[in-house]
């Protein structure tokens, strides 16, 4: 089973108010608004060393409740790279023309394309001529019915019940 090391770089979800997941998250790790600026320093921060996958998941759920996002690597990883702070101004998700802006040579497809070019198989060839269906309501299930055998009931009578 693999585990998680979970790091948090200052990244807000899209629309998330700043000062709230700033509360939020501070509220999370019961300190002070003021020392949550370390956490909000836009280096990456170790939440928790050596998860397992449901305990990285209930950071990721808690974070995300914040209006906060964290960044799960695989233990032992390096960290992931630090991020602008929440001051920086975001950088734009879509180019100009709605288009959506390729992020380290990944790109999005448009809704409803097709993606994977691979041909589909021909369809199987299998002969049902010699199948039939009963009328409906007309068969019963006693064909169905396995016969078990009982267990033999072991011999005890040679066992004592003792008071103490």
């Amino acid at each position: 089973m693999q585990n998680f090391d979970v790091y948090f770089v200052g990244e807000l979800l899209p629309g998330a108010d700043p000062a709230k997941a700033r509360r939020d998250v501070a509220a999370l790790f019961k300190i002070a608004e003021e020392a949550a600026d370390r956490l909000f320093s836009g280096k990456a921060v170790r939440i928790k060393q050596n998860a397992d996958a449901d305990a990285a998941g209930r950071y990721r759920a808690l974070f995300r409740d914040a209006g906060a996002l964290i960044r799960i690597v695989p233990a032992g990883s390096p960290p992931p790279a630090a991020t602008p702070g929440p001051d920086a101004p975001p950088a734009p998700a879509q180019a100009a023309g709605g288009e959506a802006r390729p992020a380290s040579g990944i790109s999005l497809a448009a809704p409803g394309a097709t993606i994977d070019e691979t041909p589909l198989p021909p369809p199987a060839d299998i002969d049902t001529s010699a199948l039939s269906a009963l009328p409906a309501n007309s068969g019963s299930l006693e064909d169905c019915h396995v016969e078990k055998v009982p267990y033999p009931i072991p011999d005890i009578s040679h066992l004592k019940i003792v008071d103490n």
